[in-house]
């Protein structure tokens, strides 16, 4: 528990799309995509399923620390459930880790991800739609699901009011588990 507490201490927002983005260089890249999370709840209209919010855990994967070290940059993301969260992140060259998610507040719903991304230097990349499926009742297994879907048009035109540029420019570039080689 103390370190999902100095971690949420240390991490920057991972969500830039507000402020001014440093400029692309020799050591900055862009990075575009959004996160969806779909509780049990989402479609009842019983009980408070949107006011869950979950808080995805991201960090830069050094050499020698895959999973990030004292060193790492540490960023944080936090998404409504039912509501697809776009994010714009400026980000130093290298690989980056979506490593867990949790639900704020509560403790035991929540886990590990695993996926891995990119930052390229001079470089604006979308990585995809992360969709998280917390299902009401667990049969076996992990108590949630999880994708990555190409969800690019839609994030696209979420963020071409305020970076009509980056709309224009981003490649493609999935986030993919650590087991998937680089495309």
């Amino acid at each position: 528990m103390l370190m999902v507490l100095a971690f949420t201490a240390c991490a920057k927002s991972f969500d830039m799309s507000a402020e001014r983005l440093t400029p692309l260089g020799p050591e900055w890249g862009i990075v575009i995509g959004s996160v969806l999370v779909k509780a049990a709840d989402d479609n009842s209209k019983s009980g408070d399923a949107g006011d869950m919010t979950y808080q995805f855990d991201i960090v830069q994967s050094l050499p020698g620390s895959p999973d990030g070290g004292p060193n790492s940059a540490r960023y944080r993301l936090e998404a409504k459930a039912g509501e697809e969260r776009t994010f714009v992140s400026s980000l130093r060259e290298g690989k980056y880790l979506f490593k867990s998610f949790a639900q704020k507040r509560i403790v035991g719903v929540g886990g590990d991800l695993g996926l891995v991304f990119e930052s390229t230097a001079g470089e604006i990349r979308y990585i995809g739609r992360l969709v998280v499926e917390i299902p009401q009742r667990v049969s076996r297994g992990k108590e949630y699901r999880f994708t990555v879907e190409n969800a690019r048009a839609g994030t696209m035109t979420q963020i071409s009011n305020r970076h009509p540029d980056l709309a224009r420019q981003a490649v493609d570039a999935p986030m993919r588990t650590r087991e998937q080689p680089a495309p």
